[in-house]
């Protein structure tokens, strides 16, 4: 199946920055390069001492500015951002998230998107947890003046999902062979969050998982998304 993804939007649903870049930024390239437009919704982002690093708040919006436009983003937002969130979307009641993904500045509402990447439930964060679940419940078949059911709705794999009860089954695949070295550009732009040797955080493992997908299609690279949702007209 070869999709035309001219003049489509594609919305991604990111709990931290960086993740958009980890799940989806082959998908977010070929977008581009086909004609069409690309939003990103991050939530938060916080001061905390990490397993090899530190995140640091003003440091990774910088980041995540030039990622967005290296990636030629047409339009982000980071809704949440603050020690008082990050790490702790699961305290927030879940209508505040759902009504940020429905309605806030970068959102259904305002994006009308014909595709949509979210988070995969079964992560062990209990940020992407939290978000999985709202988002979910936010792309629900429900149409009216102010929202559209989305055509395809994507759940993206994150590196870390291997270490999970919950297993991450593939059923949609992207071809990303020509934009896998934009992918690592993109993640390296993210200089605070990349780790070392056999951190799933790294270039050589994000490549190694981008083969191995690959294998499973018959091409060189891939990404690997659940399918929740896919309306052909």
């Amino acid at each position: 199946m070869t999709i035309n993804y001219k003049n489509k939007k594609l919305l991604v649903i990111a709990p931290h920055p960086d993740d958009e870049v980890l799940g989806c930024g082959g998908l977010i390239s070929k977008v581009k390069t086909g004609g069409g437009k690309v939003h990103v919704l991050c939530f938060t982002v916080g001061n905390i001492k990490q397993y090899g690093g530190t995140s640091n708040s003003e440091k990774r919006i910088l980041e995540m500015k030039k990622v967005m436009k290296y990636l030629k983003v047409d339009s982000f937002d980071l809704a949440w951002a603050g020690d008082e969130y990050h790490l702790k979307l699961d305290k927030v009641p879940q209508k505040d998230l759902i009504n940020t993904i429905e309605k806030g500045d970068v959102s259904l509402s305002t994006i009308k998107p014909d595709i949509i990447a979210i988070p995969f439930i079964g992560s062990t964060n209990q940020d992407h947890v939290a978000v999985a679940k709202a988002s979910f419940t936010a792309c629900r078949p429900v149409s009216n003046n102010e929202k559209d059911i989305t055509k395809m709705v994507l759940s993206y794999e994150q590196p870390e999902t291997n270490w999970t009860r919950k297993r991450f089954h593939p059923n949609f695949y992207v071809d990303i062979s020509k934009e896998l070295k934009k992918k690592i550009k993109a993640l390296s732009l993210y200089s605070s969050q990349v780790r070392s040797k056999n951190h799933p955080r790294t270039p050589r493992v994000i490549e190694n998982i981008a083969e191995l997908r690959g294998t499973e299609i018959g091409v060189k690279y891939a990404e690997a998304y659940e399918c929740h949702r896919l309306i052909i007209n």
